[in-house]
């Protein structure tokens, strides 16, 4: 629909400088045939002319309209209607310029100029504000909280890490995470082929991933699939170009695409160092509700878990395997893949 919406403009702008530009050019030449001297077809051969010498900049005319589609789609409503206003006020000076230009009697400047004004006036008007509206925004404090109320919060893209890890489902449901959250189709596909695998433990993999999924959709009106694929590229690239081009902000729990996207200046959630953040400060001598679950790897230990997964080793705790015990904090060591708290039963008083 829009390849042929443009066709129609080629054709009303070239018939239209046809129509006007014609006539000075026969009456640059002897002898010219008398159906050539008419207005119809002037208009005619000019809309032809100028359709077929620009034919080739319709596919970049298509993306352009749908980047500035996109960019409109993605901004929030103070913006719209800022950049709306500048325009307004670029076309009307565009009008104010364009009358007083008709005082000269030239037919071609009388009606090709006026045009070009309006295209080029109402495109700055757009563009100033489009982009001045926060300092507007600052001498005016109503209409600075109105556009905090109606800010829009950057999409989350979540990949098949996230997914399958789960936690991001908790955070949704306690409201920590604004905005749309999306689900790329090509994520969607590889943890339907991780579902797929023969592997067993990938097999789980994959299917807890997508119950997992199932599950997050059910928690929040604001997570959806996007159907979009990138063929060329792999997974993880997808997901950074499909974040770079949206300023979108990438939720992973992997390390190695956190520190691609930091790399590209793509902004990043990562859940382990969400789930770092708030974990309960623990430091020596803190005592702690410890549910020995089995037996550590040295002689003599027992092993416990915190909510949060953290692992606890209860010295000479292996007899207290199935026990819920009291035990003190006797140090805390930080490793790659987190913490571990050594700790002593506290023998009852």
């Amino acid at each position: 629909m829009l390849k042929y919406l443009l066709y129609a403009w080629f054709i009303i702008i070239g018939a239209t400088l046809g129509i006007y530009g014609a006539p000075f050019i026969v009456e640059m030449f002897d002898n010219v045939p008398g159906i050539f001297d008419n207005v119809l077809v002037h208009g005619v051969v000019g809309a032809v002319v100028f359709t077929l010498a620009l034919y080739w900049t319709i596919p970049y005319l298509i993306r352009w309209i749908r980047a500035i589609e996109e960019s409109l789609i993605k901004s929030n409503v103070m913006d719209i209607v800022f950049a709306s206003l500048g325009m307004i006020i670029g076309l009307l000076l565009a009008v104010l310029i364009s009358f007083l230009i008709s005082m000269i009697e030239i037919p071609l400047i009388n009606n090709v100029i006026p045009f070009i004004l309006a295209i080029v006036l109402g495109y700055l008007g757009f563009q100033l504000g489009h982009k001045k509206f926060n300092e507007a925004f600052s001498q005016l404090p109503l209409l600075n909280r109105i556009q905090r109320q109606t800010s829009h919060s950057p999409t989350k893209y979540l990949d098949t890490s996230a997914i399958i890890d789960g936690r991001i489902i908790d955070v949704v449901k306690t409201g920590f995470l604004e905005g749309d959250i999306v689900v790329p189709q090509f994520v969607l596909d590889e943890l339907q082929l991780i579902a797929d695998a023969t592997d067993s433990v990938k097999r789980d993999k994959g299917q807890r991933g997508l119950d997992l999924l199932s599950e997050l959709r059910q928690a929040s009106d604001n997570v959806s699939i996007l159907d979009i694929d990138y063929k060329e590229l792999d997974v993880d690239a997808q997901l950074i170009k499909l974040a770079k081009d949206n300023q979108g902000v990438v939720v992973t729990t992997d390390y190695n695409l956190n520190k691609v996207c930091q790399v590209q200046g793509i902004k990043v959630l990562n859940v382990n160092e969400l789930s770092d953040a708030v974990r309960m400060m623990i430091t020596q001598g803190d005592v702690l509700d410890i549910f020995v679950s089995r037996v550590g790897k040295e002689e003599g230990q027992g092993v416990g878990y915190l909510d949060d997964g953290t692992m606890v080793v209860v010295e000479g705790g292996k007899h207290l395997v199935n026990t819920q015990i009291k035990a003190e904090v006797k140090s805390v060591l930080q490793t790659n893949s987190g913490r571990i708290i050594f700790t002593k039963q506290v023998e009852a008083s």
